[in-house]
């Protein structure tokens, strides 16, 4: 598959990126939600997320 095919995971926040007050939503929440959609839209492309996100973070 090419890069135009898959669109990128999201970008997991810096641990420093949080604030550690129990913040609700969580930036990680954010991040979380934003990883299932797009786990969600690598499958519908017959493509299985965990391959796709190694080769992404590879590529960075």
């Amino acid at each position: 598959m090419t890069d135009s095919v898959t669109p990128p995971p999201p970008v997991r926040p810096a641990p420093e990126e949080c604030c550690r007050r129990g913040c609700c939503p969580c930036i990680f929440d954010y991040y979380w939600d934003a990883l299932t959609r797009w786990e969600q839209v690598v499958r519908s492309l017959g493509l299985d997320p965990d391959l796709e996100l190694a080769r992404w973070t590879a590529q960075t």
